[in-house]
């Protein structure tokens, strides 16, 4: 299932150069690696914990902490209402006992890799709604980077393309926090509600002129 550490080691098997990372933190402040805050579209956590959802339904990741997330079982994405997978040609969803990793675990696990194998792959991590994340009281771009310069990847010429959907959050990171690392601004659409960003001023030649001022790329 997808980011699983088994779904990263079969990347990395496949020749992979680079591995993508979605962060997003507990309620402890543990980078953990979700595609999304809500955890209900691939975990049982509405089994475990019925009780614990928020007025919308949803259940978030910040709302957990490290060692409740990790009594979770990671499936592939499904729907919550009818319990369909969402890309059923993908990993069967079954019972099986797949673990949310944090950032530090799959950083570990891929530079274990590339010790055991000689190899380099870089990680690709992208910050997950750092704007939401604030309004739950948690900067989650500074506790990230406190662990990308941790693991060694400080600066262009590591192994990494630090991304976020947030123009502003883009501009903190390399302005007020300081960070070296090679930034890619990733371009949405306005209705994907991601984040506080006008994406139809970033894909205007004014809008890319600022972006490269702070970006060492653009992507999808």
């Amino acid at each position: 299932p997808e980011h699983t550490l088994e779904a990263k080691a079969y990347a990395y098997a496949l020749g992979a150069d680079y591995l993508e990372q979605d962060i997003v933190l507990t309620k402890d402040n543990i980078p953990v690696i979700m595609h999304d805050p809500e955890i209900d579209t691939t975990t049982n956590v509405a089994q475990l914990f019925p009780n614990r959802a928020r007025e919308n339904g949803r259940y978030y990741a910040t709302d957990f902490t490290l060692t409740e997330l990790k009594s979770l079982s990671l499936s592939e994405r499904f729907d919550p209402e009818n319990k369909k997978p969402i890309y059923p040609n993908r990993f069967p969803l079954n019972e099986y006992n797949f673990k949310i990793p944090t950032l530090e675990e799959e950083i570990q696990f891929i530079q274990g890799l590339n010790k055991s194998t000689g190899k380099n792959v870089g990680i690709y991590p992208e910050i997950k709604k750092p704007f939401w994340h604030k309004q739950q009281g948690k900067d989650i771009s500074k506790i990230v980077i406190e662990i990308l310069n941790k693991y060694g990847y400080k600066s262009k010429e590591d192994k990494i393309y630090l991304q976020t959907f947030d123009f502003d959050e883009l501009k903190r990171i390399r302005k007020e926090l300081g960070y070296q690392g090679k930034l890619i601004m990733l371009v949405g659409e306005n209705d994907w509600n991601e984040a506080p960003t006008d994406y139809e001023y970033i894909k205007s030649e004014e809008g890319i002129a600022e972006v490269a001022q702070y970006s060492d790329g653009i992507g999808p």
